[in-house]
């Protein structure tokens, strides 16, 4: 989460160390931002820009802050962009900061005013349960597709590589041909990893609406299902699918480097500049 930090010149260092013991110490994955000086040139744009990148400001030590005029106008400046400000303090345990801090990384408040307009005796209730269940098992069959795509495409480059190798038909002077397959099946890995962590997030995401709506039952059957198995905290009960998904374009990314490695090897480097060198030289000359 990325946080703008308003601070005194003089607390710079001690505003880092406070703010990165807070973020690592309750897992905030704060991403803060500072500005060293307020007396360099056009550094009220800079500060403007930062505060409207950010998802908060942080206030670091309230009363030195409110001793500074370029504090106080980056301080009305965030507010005034509708930015939340929170306090953080060094000598207190800043309670009320985390929880805030919290807040905004989650999104709560946003997330429980999509609810507001919905009447618990209205039949929408289901309707709309009935749709985020649907998309659900929807995400589930494309996510099947795409790990069936990636397998085919990440298998194939594994499979003609070897057997280009295996039956001579790329000879040892050229074997260095291999590299750019190879190379664009670990890309592929990398975003097919990438895929699966978004479809996880997706359906958690999907799962918390439907849990949200599902409160509105006498009946909380995917919350009851979470419950039996442990609300994922007990993995001799629950092992989440992304995770176990994410193991497969890992071994595909293991086996590709081992790939890359042997073709390392078996390339004739001294050949293979020589080559490189022609090709230069004719390009220059044509």
């Amino acid at each position: 989460m990325r946080v703008f930090v308003i601070h005194r010149s003089h607390q710079l260092r001690k505003a880092k160390s406070v703010i990165s013991v807070i973020s690592k110490s309750n897992r905030l994955g704060l991403k803060p931002r500072y500005l060293k000086c307020a007396t360099e040139i056009d550094w009220k744009r800079l500060a403007e820009q930062e505060i409207f990148l950010s998802e908060a400001v942080i206030v670091f030590s309230q009363k030195d802050c409110s001793e500074s005029e370029n504090a106080r106008w980056e301080i009305d400046k965030a507010k005034s962009m509708g930015k939340a400000v929170v306090y953080i303090e060094d000598s207190s345990e800043n309670v009320s900061a985390l929880e805030a801090l919290t807040e905004i990384r989650d999104f709560n408040s946003e997330f429980e005013s999509c609810f507001n307009e919905v009447s618990p005796d209205s039949n929408l209730n289901f309707e709309l349960y009935k749709i985020m269940v649907e998309t659900s098992e929807e995400l589930i069959r494309r996510r099947q597709i795409t790990n069936g795509f990636f397998i085919t495409l990440i298998g194939g480059i594994v499979s003609v590589s070897g057997y280009l190798t295996k039956e001579g038909i790329v000879a040892t002077s050229s074997v260095w041909l291999l590299f750019f397959p190879t190379l664009v099946g670990i890309l592929l890995c990398r975003s097919w990893r990438n895929l699966i962590e978004n479809y996880g997030k997706l359906n958690r995401g999907k799962f918390r609406v439907i849990h949200k709506i599902e409160s509105q039952f006498d009946a909380k059957i995917f919350s009851a299902e979470w419950i039996a198995l442990g609300k994922g905290a007990r993995p001799e009960k629950y092992r989440s699918f992304t995770e176990t998904e994410k193991r497969v374009p890992l071994l595909f990314e293991i086996l590709l480097g081992l790939l890359f490695l042997v073709i390392a090897w078996r390339t004739d480097w001294q050949e293979f500049f020589d080559l490189l060198t022609s090709l230069i030289s004719i390009q220059l000359c044509g």
